[in-house]
């Protein structure tokens, strides 16, 4: 078996790093966290010439500095793991500002392999890059690509090989130009840094230059990991002193100044600049428009969510027509006994209640890849931030806030990309009201029950319905915003800085890429999680064995008239046992909170499921009508909720209120606490989603409600 190489790939946020990610190792990838972050860490794989390659996709950085966990992450595998060679991906169109990160590698003294992506983009706006004196200069190789059309890959194939073997050719021959004070004192410092043994198998040129920048991750590593003590102090000290008394300034934005006078100096005579406004500036004085964004914005959002109804509803009958023939075909071949109950009834009736809705998760993440892979997610978040700005917030909570529609674990997460805390801890907030990917088995489930598929004006009630619950969400979320500023915060939200990246046509294989990852984590949720509760679920539906019933329904049965009696006095009989068992006593308990919400005991288990995870909810009623059921599981969960006399439309859209404001999942806790270093903001949002999930459904069933769905004759 050939010896694994590993190799890293780097570079800014929407430079095509994915792309060339996904190119070179295609579906071989796995997706994890790195150990102590919540940094997410991808890897591929990749044969090439009998070299067995892992390619470690990086977090998206603009520099190596300490300032976010993603800068930490990429220059930790760098220095720690030594992959062979690190791939630089950066945007040609953005040379200058790319080459930032760049000139940070070649401070390292690691091989790298310049990959110049999107080199049409540069093109349209006028850039002529001379590649090979550029290639001659820096002394590394140097690939122009055109990530999503495939263009310059088998080059950059080649080129990794030629690496693999030597090394040196990849090794930078240009280095940063400082002034002599500041290059004497990082000399010093060096020399001092090499002389230990414990730093053998570290950059020290890369450490000094950092501890005298005050890079506080790097001296914590040098005091407290390596154990080196005051006399490393008392040097890092008076060399900031004297670059400080000799240059005037910090080290920090002077270190900044010359790397960026170094990258100037590197790209006089390879660039050359012909201005031109290019279709993306056309697009973007539309899209962006001051007046016509927003409508552009919401009227994307509103196709998308009448497309997930509208694509879906043949696949989801197929998988529910499977389910009910599975459930049949299984339950048909074995006598009554508690193995086929669990089996039908907990099993298969929870996992393929939730299953059934995997066309609509494919749908929206299909979609939503889309309009990543376009380009249009930066647009739609300065679009945002006009409407955010009056809240206390700006356009960098849009991409947490976007990311907790699919789940809100990521988009919490994703909040340590705003630097300042009240914001961020703001955006933590209103994360739990984005409706997350868990909560769409709810709507499609109660929507295809009680909302016809009639058009208003030119649009499908349902896509309107469903694009309702998103946006009362989001209202929900602001408001929530504002008295958190009013009780918790004072102060200007800080302003909204985001490179808008040129359009381009999606790459299908990209966006299939996504769309599948992103699916087999919600198939695997449904094969473990819900697998779990769903087995659970059914031992608190079905235990005690024999409770003590309110009728003799032995006898009953014996002395029916006639099948009709018969199957009323079964269903009767399975509704009390039912009610009687451990999970219908919990449900009896917390009724009275309901019952104004005009839920039963039912809907109350159903809801507490959901604690553990949103769609479990459409996995327990699965169980609860397929335990009640007697005449077999062939009808669907749709069809016996239409039949319940406790729904009807108004309820329904209360239930999808009420979980879609509850408190989130319990996954979502240990995060929050984790990114706001307290159990208190988890205590504030559990007490504050259950009240307002409580007093907004509340509001929807007495005085909203009845009105506004007599008013639509729904």
């Amino acid at each position: 078996m050939s010896e694994e190489i590993k190799i890293a790939l780097a570079g800014n946020p929407n430079a095509g790093k994915t792309t060339i990610f996904n190119a070179l190792t295609g579906a071989k990838q796995k997706v994890g966290n790195y150990p102590g972050v919540t940094v997410e860490r991808k890897e591929g794989f990749l044969r090439l010439n009998g070299y067995f390659i892992r390619v470690v996709d990086l977090p998206g950085t603009y520099s190596l500095t300490s300032y976010s966990p993603e800068e930490v992450v990429a220059r930790r595998v760098i220095v720690e793991e030594k992959p062979a060679v690190v791939v630089n991906i950066i945007d040609a169109s953005n040379l200058e500002r790319n080459l930032y990160l760049t000139m940070q590698l070649f401070e390292l003294g690691v091989p790298v392999v310049l990959v110049l992506n999107m080199i049409d983009d540069a093109e349209k706006k006028g850039l002529k890059i001379n590649f090979k004196r550029l290639e001659k200069k820096i002394g590394v190789p140097v690939i122009p690509t055109i990530g999503h059309r495939g263009i310059g890959f088998d080059k950059l194939k080649k080129v990794l090989k030629d690496v693999i073997e030597n090394p040196d050719t990849a090794k930078p021959k240009i280095f940063l130009s400082l002034p002599k004070p500041f290059q004497e004192e990082v000399e010093r410092l060096t020399r001092f840094l090499s002389e230990k043994p414990e730093l053998s198998d570290y950059p020290v040129f890369w450490l000094a230059l950092k501890a005298i920048e005050g890079d506080e991750d790097i001296i914590n590593f040098l005091v407290r990991e390596k154990g080196l003590g005051k006399d490393f102090l008392a040097l890092l000290d008076k060399a900031r002193q004297k670059i400080r008394k000799d240059l005037g300034e910090e080290p920090e934005p002077l270190l900044a100044e010359y790397r960026y006078r170094t990258i100037q100096e590197i790209l006089k005579d390879v660039v050359k600049y012909h201005p031109q406004k290019t279709l993306s500036d056309r697009i973007d004085a539309i899209v962006c428009h001051r007046i016509f964004g927003i409508p552009i914005f919401l009227g994307i959002m509103l196709l998308l969510f009448q497309a997930v109804f509208s694509w879906s509803a043949p696949f989801m009958d197929l998988i529910n027509q499977f389910f009910s023939w599975l459930g049949g075909f299984i339950g048909s071949r074995m006598g009554d006994s508690f193995l086929k109950s669990l089996i039908v009834d907990g099993i298969i009736a929870g996992v393929g209640g939730v299953l059934v809705f995997l066309p609509q998760i494919l749908i929206l993440f299909f979609l939503i890849s889309l309009l990543e892979d376009s380009g249009y997610m930066p647009r739609a978040a300065f679009v945002v931030d006009r409407l955010l700005k009056p809240f206390g917030l700006n356009g960098k909570s849009f991409v947490p806030l976007l990311s907790s529609f699919a789940c809100n674990i990521p988009g919490i997460m994703a909040t340590r990309t705003i630097e300042n805390y009240q914001q961020r801890l703001l955006t933590i907030l209103a994360a739990p009201f984005m409706s997350c990917s868990a909560r769409l088995p709810i709507y499609t489930l109660l929507i295809a029950a009680f909302i016809p598929a009639k058009k208003v004006w030119i649009f499908n009630l349902q896509g309107l319905v469903l694009l309702a619950m998103y946006l009362t969400g989001l209202l929900v979320a602001l408001i929530t915003v504002v008295l958190a500023r009013l009780l918790f915060f004072r102060g200007q939200p800080s302003p909204f800085l985001m490179e808008l990246p040129p359009y381009r046509f999606p790459t299908l294989k990209n966006i299939l890429l996504q769309m599948w990852n992103r699916s087999v984590l919600y198939v695997r949720k449904a094969g473990t999680v819900i697998l779990g509760i769903s087995i659970v679920m059914w031992i608190l539906f079905t235990f005690p064995l024999n409770p003590e019933l309110s009728k003799d329904y032995k006898a009953l049965k014996a002395n029916a008239p006639n099948k009709i009696i018969l199957e009323q006095i079964k269903r009767e009989e399975a509704a009390e046992k039912l009610s009687k068992s451990y999970a219908g006593h919990f449900g009896r308990l917390i009724e009275p909170i309901l019952k104004p919400l005009g839920f039963d005991w039912r809907i109350g288990i159903a809801l507490t499921s959901a604690f553990a995870a949103k769609e479990v909810l459409v996995a327990t009623l699965s169980q609860i009508y397929a335990l009640s059921d007697v005449e077999g599981n062939e009808v669907s969960l749709i069809e016996h909720i239409k039949k319940d006399p406790i729904f009807n439309t108004v309820t329904a859209i209360g239930l999808m209120l009420f979980s879609l404001l509850m408190v989130p999942c319990m996954a979502t806790l240990p995060v929050i606490k984790m990114e706001t270093g307290s159990w208190r903001w988890p205590t504030i949002i559990v007490a504050w989603t259950l009240s307002v999930a409580w007093l907004v459904t509340f509001i929807w069933v007495h005085f909203i409600g009845p009105s506004l769905v007599a008013l639509l004759r729904i």
